[in-house]
């Protein structure tokens, strides 16, 4: 018995071209949503940019609905893995932040048309159907999900009971500045540090984060000595 090897089963040719024309849809695809939004984006344009017939978007994918839906899954995707898991980051809670929020303003240079398209497809609610709208709050909540376990390792050295709550309000602001950073960028490029403002935010949470706790902190610690028999 050859072990997991046996079952790995060479593609053929039919399946590579296959799978390579569902790539040149969904790049095609997405490069247009970013620029024109959903409801400007025809199968045909995407036909054209992509150099397959329409017949084979069809083929693929059973509507434009279903097409939206790829690209949000393949957009997610790509950008969540440029951002480091929890095993990845540092042990220090302020470097652990520091290095996630350096990555995200990577992925926003790198990446900057996934972005802009979960933008556009937010102004144009009415022209997108449920189930793509709730792929990418999906999307949103994953982002909120990884802030907020980092914050947490921010909050963590207070040992406070509302490090948890606070956790979930420092990820939604820092959610909110990667929107408004985003936007600044894309409207003026050259005059946007996006760095530099997560930078800034980093100093921002971390101060926040002692001006919320810090005293509560030395007031848990402070009753603690008082009930000690000691009194130390």
């Amino acid at each position: 018995m050859s072990g997991a090897s046996s079952d790995a089963r060479k593609l053929t040719r039919r399946e590579e071209l296959g799978i390579e024309s569902r790539r040149r849809i969904i790049e095609a695809a997405a490069a247009l949503m970013a620029e024109r939004g959903f409801a400007g984006t025809s199968i045909s344009a995407v036909s054209r940019r992509s150099g397959l017939p329409s017949g084979s978007i069809y083929w693929h994918f059973e509507s434009k609905q279903a097409l939206l839906g790829a690209v949000v899954e393949v957009g997610a995707r790509r950008w969540f893995d440029a951002l480091p898991g929890p095993d990845a980051l540092p042990p220090s809670p302020a470097e652990r932040i520091e290095a996630l929020l350096e990555a995200a303003a990577a992925s926003l240079e790198e990446h900057p048309e996934f972005l802009r398209l979960l933008f556009l497809i937010a102004l144009e609610r009415r022209e997108i159907d449920d189930t793509s709208l709730a792929a990418i709050r999906r999307v949103r909540e994953l982002a909120l999900e990884q802030l907020r376990r980092t914050m947490g390792t921010l909050l963590e050295p207070f040992g406070s009971e509302r490090s948890p709550q606070l956790a979930r309000q420092f990820a939604a602001l820092a959610l909110s500045v990667v929107d408004g950073a985003f936007l600044a960028h894309h409207v003026d490029p050259e005059g946007t540090d996006v760095r530099a403002l997560f930078a800034l935010l980093r100093r921002a949470l971390t101060a926040l984060a002692r001006e919320l706790l810090a005293p509560e902190a030395g007031s848990s610690a402070e009753a603690a000595r008082k009930k000690s028999p000691t009194g130390v």
